[in-house]
């Protein structure tokens, strides 16, 4: 790969917080000065999907967190326009992909609202992304909203190992980590 290809910005890097007022909480914190913290923390790239019928709607997220082994639960944290969340509800199956390094053009992709999910996953099955270093398929068990986001937690019922690519990681509004 080269240098220029590892630097290059992505086509719609949009992983940000939702807007808010600037005007400091009581912490004295305002919304710019925590979204540039938060920027600084290095994260893998995964791409949450449901499938309604046909249709896939899926979202890249990059909090993703894993919750316990047992019973086998992960977190996602989705934003409240999200159009994968009001497929989110209790019992309902949803897929985690982990995003390769190779895989950055799809990362794009569903960091926009737009209705080219379905040409990526297959027709039938489970909503995961052919390719990714592993996919989670798991069943909602409890959503909490938490601040401007709903933390949804599901219990991983089956699991696809891909293959050894470098993971996407996402670090200061870019993909990739600086050399």
């Amino acid at each position: 790969m080269t240098d220029e290809r590892r630097t290059r910005r992505p086509i719609a890097a949009r992983i940000e917080a939702t807007a808010a007022e600037e005007t400091p909480a009581p912490t004295g914190v305002t919304a710019s000065a925590l979204r540039e913290a938060f920027s600084r923390w290095a994260s893998g790239v995964s791409v949450v999907a449901v499938r309604d019928e046909a249709t896939v709607y899926a979202i890249t997220a990059t909090a993703f967190l894993p919750v316990s082994i047992e019973p086998p639960r992960i977190l996602v944290s989705v934003n409240p326009n999200a159009t994968v969340l009001p497929f989110l509800t209790d019992g309902a199956t949803f897929g985690v992909s982990l995003l390769a390094e190779g895989q950055r053009r799809l990362a794009s992709i569903f960091a926009d609202t737009g209705p080219l999910a379905s040409m990526h996953f297959p027709r039938d099955g489970d909503p995961v992304l052919p390719g990714a270093l592993a996919s989670f398929i798991c069943r909602v068990v409890r959503r909490h909203l938490e601040g401007d986001h709903t933390l949804v937690i599901g219990e991983v019922v089956r699991i696809e190992i891909g293959g050894d690519e470098r993971p996407l990681v996402y670090f200061r509004r870019e993909y990739g980590l600086p050399r």
